[in-house]
């Protein structure tokens, strides 16, 4: 044939291969990402006792340290809203990279910082570039996967998030073992994924933007009808998650100080310590995909928030360190179930033209969460101690469980079957 090039279809394998290979490199690219989300505001954490010690002149000083781990929320809570917009309206792969130079530049500040003000200045626009991070790292997974390989690819994320806790916070607690500074160093891991994002990550804009225009008669043949908002579900997975995160987040802003008490003060140790949670987290994130072969979403947050509450109750009555070891295992395990159950839940029911509003909204009671952490066991520290702390969110982690199973009994919210596939969209209120 005339006009014909043998080497064509080798052009096409090869750019299938490139293909291949760019798809695996999204992928590590939105789990790195995801890696430095959720505990990146903790990887000081093991530097909390020496910070006190520094800054003991400051007033509320107590207060004003831990709040070095979770103010970040605040700037998260405040941008979230509006980076869930633009993330619908505009390239999330753009608004990814600028959230990962300024985790990077501006979480390395307090490296060089010595006043605790300027320090929590830099920790709320910490907030804006991990807001963009968990904002877009999300999306980006429902944009690309559906069904039980979304299902699988979240699980992936939260054993990453779970991973990530340990790498940070035992890296946290070596380098603290150096200098309180030296563990912010950690936040410049973030510019070395901005290349392999601008490489891999095609424009989800332009490509939502070509699936429309090609596909637009099929889609609607086939959807039959535009898909609802389930706001039932949703505003049930945003409370959880609050809840989960003040229960989880008392670890790295308070065990520092109980182990203190105890006559710990390896940084290292206490690093070690405070990073068990994550680590069986991400056993608990992975295991998930089982779990979920036989619980529905309501049943799993039923009992584990009820064993998550049990193991934070541990932490409170623990007479020895095998013991409080059990209580951050038995915790660990039941927030990476929760959190990856709940996580893949709102990826499962969430239209594709409002997921960035609706992960944006996840991502701020997230944060809320992280953030109301150490104040809501403040009232309780001026008239008991950290332990009576442990004991009240212990109760109240197995009152929500208690509270799903109320809702589940009475069929408030309508449960999919529990089969091993959950097609996208398949609940409504």
């Amino acid at each position: 044939m005339e006009g014909f090039s043998p080497e064509r279809p080798l052009k096409i394998g090869q750019k299938q291969n490139s293909n291949k290979k760019y798809e695996t490199l999204k992928l590590i690219i939105i789990l790195g990402t995801s890696m430095l989300t959720i505990m990146g505001s903790a990887a000081v954490a093991p530097a909390l006792p020496e910070m006190l010690e520094f800054f003991a002149d400051v007033p509320d000083a107590s207060l004003l340290v831990s709040m070095v781990v979770t103010l970040p929320a605040l700037g998260i809570i405040i941008s979230s809203p509006f980076i869930g917009i633009l993330a619908d309206k505009y390239s999330r792969k753009n608004m990814l990279m600028i959230a990962l130079a300024i985790f990077g530049i501006v979480g390395a500040s307090g490296a060089v910082l010595n006043s605790l003000y300027m320090i929590l200045a830099f920790r709320v626009l910490l907030g804006i570039g991990i807001a963009g991070m968990t904002i877009c790292a999300t999306a980006l997974l429902a944009d690309n996967y559906s069904g039980a390989e979304l299902k699988k690819k979240i699980g992936l994320q939260s054993a990453c998030m779970g991973f990530g806790a340990v790498v940070l916070e035992v890296a946290g607690g070596a380098l603290a073992d150096i200098s309180w500074h030296a563990p912010f160093y950690i936040y410049l891991v973030a510019l070395l994924i901005i290349p392999g994002a601008l490489i891999s990550i095609k424009d989800s804009k332009k490509k939502s933007s070509e699936n429309q225009n090609g596909h637009k008669h099929a889609h609607a043949e086939i959807s039959g009808k535009k898909k609802t908002l389930p706001l039932k579900s949703i505003a049930l997975i945003y409370v959880a998650t609050f809840t989960l995160m003040v229960l989880f987040f008392s670890v790295p802003t308070k065990l520092p100080f109980v182990l203190d008490e105890k006559g710990i003060t390896s940084a290292l140790i206490i690093g070690a310590l405070i990073s068990i949670p994550g680590l069986f987290g991400t056993v608990g994130a992975l295991g998930q995909i089982k779990v979920s072969g036989f619980l529905t979403e309501m049943k799993t947050n039923l009992f584990f928030f009820i064993i998550m509450g049990i193991g934070v109750f541990i932490l409170s009555i623990a007479p020895d360190m095998l013991s409080l070891i059990a209580g951050l295992i038995i915790t660990g395990i039941a927030f990476g179930i929760i959190n990856t159950t709940n996580l893949s839940w709102l990826g499962r029911i969430a239209p594709e033209d409002s997921r960035g509003k609706i992960f944006s909204g996840f991502t701020t009671v997230l944060f809320l969460g992280q953030l109301a952490s150490p104040i809501v066991i403040q009232p309780i520290l001026k008239t008991g101690t950290l332990y009576d702390a442990y004991a009240f969110l212990g109760i109240a982690g197995i009152c929500l469980g208690i509270v799903f199973g109320i809702v589940n009994v009475m069929g408030i919210i309508e449960q999919t079957p529990v089969i091993s596939e959950h097609p996208t969209g398949m609940e409504t209120d």
